[in-house]
């Protein structure tokens, strides 16, 4: 019996990734570009891109994502761990021997600066829990994830607003002013972040402090393709700052990076104004969607962005 090898592609064989002969059709995993339209933009590399071959057949895969140019991916966010009886364990070996040689001792990346590794990053459909072919996927890539060491961190929610469907109304309360001072910003983010309902910012926050988690969302954002000019700080008439909105593009969309606002203004419905200056501005622009997300646990603003047009399009469980 010939036993299974683990291993990443050679230079000249991304062909062979796609030689994996049972993906999902549940819509688990399902992507907004093929594989083949991400390696021509660069994002996957051979040495990130993993296969288990069973002789000549590959029954399972996984890719390591990150934009051209970084010395370390940021994420895997292509799995399939197969349909065998040992799928899992399949699965499980494959992540670890990818894991080893991806997140090494000098690993470091924009979400990850202090070291660690690539988040696991699982998209769902936003029924995946209503329908049983789904949820049979999704709970595969889990169970095959844990057993390789990686352990649930949150899942997210993606939304979407279409050009056309009508834009929120402006509702004057505020004014928006360009970012022109990074430490002015640093600090709102700082404050922001600090009571923010989003895992990833109390995970920042319980590691390095506010300030901490301040620097890594504005790194985050300005690596972004979208750049910084239309970065705003929200304030009263008065010229109180409320908070901040950071509308800029991802490879695929325009999005918000990030907004929030600060804890004495919350409550207020402020929030909604954030998101429809960001949505003026995108719409003035003839952008014709915008994605965005958050967490499922933060449902003020999932609330927010119903309010604001948006429509839930998938979900995405992060694994760490």
């Amino acid at each position: 019996m010939v036993s299974i090898v683990y291993r990443p592609l050679a230079a000249d064989e991304f062909d062979l990734f796609n030689r994996y002969a049972t993906p999902p059709t549940s819509g688990v995993g399902a992507r907004s570009r093929t594989f083949d339209e991400f390696v021509a933009a660069g994002d996957y590399r051979p040495e990130w891109t993993w296969v288990a071959l069973d002789g000549g057949d590959v029954i399972a895969r996984a890719a390591f994502w990150g934009p051209p140019g970084v010395p370390h991916p940021f994420s895997l966010d292509w799995f399939d761990p197969g349909t065998g009886p040992d799928r899992i364990d399949v699965g499980a070996r494959l992540l670890q021997a990818a894991y080893a040689a991806v997140a090494t001792p000098d690993y470091w990346s924009l979400p990850h600066p202090d070291g660690g590794r690539p988040d696991y990053l699982l998209f769902l459909p936003a029924d995946w829990r209503e329908r049983a072919e789904a949820t049979a996927d999704a709970m595969d890539r889990i169970n095959a994830a844990e057993q390789a060491g990686l352990f649930f961190s949150r899942e997210r929610v993606n939304v979407r607003w279409v050009a056309g469907q009508g834009l929120p109304n402006r509702s004057g309360r505020l004014n928006f002013a360009p970012v022109t001072d990074r430490q002015q910003l640093l600090t709102t983010l700082a404050r922001v972040c600090e009571h923010s309902l989003d895992v990833e910012d109390q995970r920042q926050i319980a590691e390095g402090g506010p300030e901490t988690a301040a620097q890594a969302i504005m790194d985050e954002v300005a690596s972004m393709p979208g750049g910084s000019s239309r970065w705003r700080l929200a304030m009263t008439r008065s010229n109180e700052i409320v908070g901040v909105v950071m509308p800029t593009r991802n490879p695929s969309s325009a999005t918000i990076g990030y907004l929030g606002v600060v804890p004495e203004h919350r409550g207020r419905g402020y929030v909604d104004d954030l998101i429809s200056e960001a949505l003026h501005q995108f719409d003035a622009e003839d952008e014709p969607v915008v994605n965005d997300q958050t967490d499922a646990a933060n449902t003020p603003m999932l609330a927010a962005f119903d309010r604001c047009g948006y429509r839930v399009t998938g979900r995405r469980v992060v694994m760490i």
